[in-house]
């Protein structure tokens, strides 16, 4: 068959799937836009600042990863306050990115946006919008009429949900932007902390509005996407991913060893290791190349002509391994290594639903209950950070970075799609490389056969035709199951 195009819709940046004549299927996206390189020459706040336009659902993460590896270089240790409120807008920031993840990206390949247009419940938000599509021309919406498995009650609950989805989002925007000064963009991290004093009041702001959240995302969430894997079985096998699984660890490391909701560890020929070997990453069928003068570790220089590559994505590797990453990858490892007890119950209802093993649950019905019953953990651990921030205690550390520093820093964190790694060298207290390695880094790498990441694997592995609407609907849904996005694969 000829080469077929197929652009991916409702994720971030312009990706697109390309299938050749042997039925092979590649993700393509565009060209960096040099955000790496941007940073170069600066001092190391400008960092934390610019690396948030990476990606909107992981911006907050990119900003703590950009302070962590800035603090690793100095040996600073934020305040005890200033640790907690850190993890406090990190959970939030990931329970936002998970509720906009299902109801907004993945959802509308699941439930017809033409049943907006039918709706005759009681939730006044939905009845406007049929309202409205009453008096205007209908082919636009017939386009989205897919068949369904839903009942009319069961759509009509989903389509409820959904509207209670954006109000959450709108609370949880509201905390963020208490914490962070704003959101998407958030002001307030500074060296040692945050800069948001913590007052009697401020805590019990917030504890209102979570409590708001907890209800909501702590549980309906779950049941929703539950029934909409009852409906499409099939989903439970298919997409496929990678047998490995890295989570670089994050949330609660400031109450001690152990404490962290998500600790760090890779599970690599069905056992549980601790996070030691180095991660590299591979250009081997990516558009760079290493130049003949290298001015510092990690520097690549793009080559869109590069004979054998076919992907602006790089090829991250654990132990020289390609690893999948994301909300499923953390479920496995916090719970094979029992650091907490959070995830028991969690593991309990995805092998239940889905009737595989939690370490072999990497399908896209496993990934999307892995990250929807995450929600109920974060929401948990925002609970427990509120709990424990005392008022009128520092928020940022008494030390300070010195000036001129020189040296080099590594940050760690888990974002909502997976595991960021931002590495970063200073002279005289200037960035003189930088080097970031995002969620959809890890799981859109290119590659062949096992060494392909996880994203290329699943698709290749689930017999898709793109030529035809199934095809591109079964590829539109695996990819999804990964919270891909372009813009953060790509830096």
């Amino acid at each position: 068959m000829a080469t077929v195009t197929f652009p991916l819709s409702r994720l971030e940046g312009r990706p697109l799937l390309e299938q050749d004549d042997s039925g092979a299927i590649r993700l393509k996206s565009d060209p960096p836009r040099g955000i790496e390189a941007l940073v170069v020459g600066r001092p190391p706040q400008d960092a934390v600042f610019l690396l948030q336009r990476l990606s909107s659902d992981s911006g907050v993460s990119h900003a703590l990863a950009a302070m962590l590896a800035w603090e690793h270089a100095g040996g600073l240790v934020p305040s005890h306050n200033g640790a907690l409120l850190r993890d406090l807008l990190h959970a939030l920031s990931l329970l936002h990115a998970h509720l906009r993840q299902f109801y907004q990206q993945a959802l509308p390949d699941y439930l017809p946006l033409s049943l907006y247009a039918d709706y005759e419940g009681p939730v006044p938000e939905l009845r406007r919008i049929a309202a409205g599509l009453a008096d205007r021309p209908f082919a636009g919406w017939r386009r989205a009429a897919q068949p369904h498995p839903f009942t009319r009650a069961e759509a009509d609950q989903l389509l409820a949900n959904r509207i209670r989805a954006e109000q959450t989002l709108s609370l949880l925007q509201r905390m963020m932007a208490v914490l962070g000064g704003k959101f998407p963009m958030v002001m307030t991290v500074v060296p040692g902390g945050l800069t948001r004093s913590v007052t009697e009041e401020t805590l019990f702001k917030l504890g209102r509005l979570l409590r708001e959240v907890r209800e909501f995302a702590a549980s309906a969430v779950f049941e929703d996407g539950a029934l909409v894997l009852r409906r499409y079985p099939a989903l439970l096998r298919q997409g496929q991913g990678l047998p490995a699984f890295l989570s670089v660890g994050s949330l609660g490391d400031e109450s001690g060893p152990g404490a962290s909701l998500f600790p760090s560890g890779a599970f690599l020929g069905q056992k549980l290791e601790p996070l030691a070997a180095r991660i590299t990453e591979s250009i081997q069928r990516a558009f760079y190349r290493v130049p003949e003068r290298e001015p510092a570790a990690g520097v690549v220089v793009p080559e869109p002509t590069k004979e054998g590559a076919y992907s602006w994505i790089k090829a991250p590797r654990y132990h020289r391994v390609a690893v999948e990453t994301g909300a499923l990858a953390r479920l496995v490892i916090t719970h094979l290594s029992g650091s907490r007890s959070y995830s028991a119950p969690i593991v309990a209802r995805v092998t239940q639903e889905t009737g595989l093993a939690i370490t072999a649950a990497n399908t896209v019905g496993g990934r999307m209950l892995a990250r929807l019953g995450e929600l109920a953990m974060l929401a948990r651990r925002c609970e427990e950070s509120l709990n424990q921030l005392a008022p009128g205690h520092r928020t940022v550390s008494e030390s300070s970075l010195p000036r001129g520093l020189a040296g080099e820093g590594l940050g760690r964190i888990e974002a909502p799609a997976g595991s960021v790694v931002h590495q970063l060298w200073l002279e005289r207290g200037r960035i003189r490389n930088y080097d970031v390695i995002a969620p959809s880094t890890w799981n859109g790498a290119p590659g062949e056969g096992t060494a392909r990441g996880s994203i290329e694997l699943a698709l290749n592995g689930a017999g898709i035709d793109l030529r035809t609407a199934s095809g591109r609907l079964l590829a539109s849904r695996i990819v999804h199951s990964f919270f891909f996005s372009a813009t953060d694969a790509v830096q």
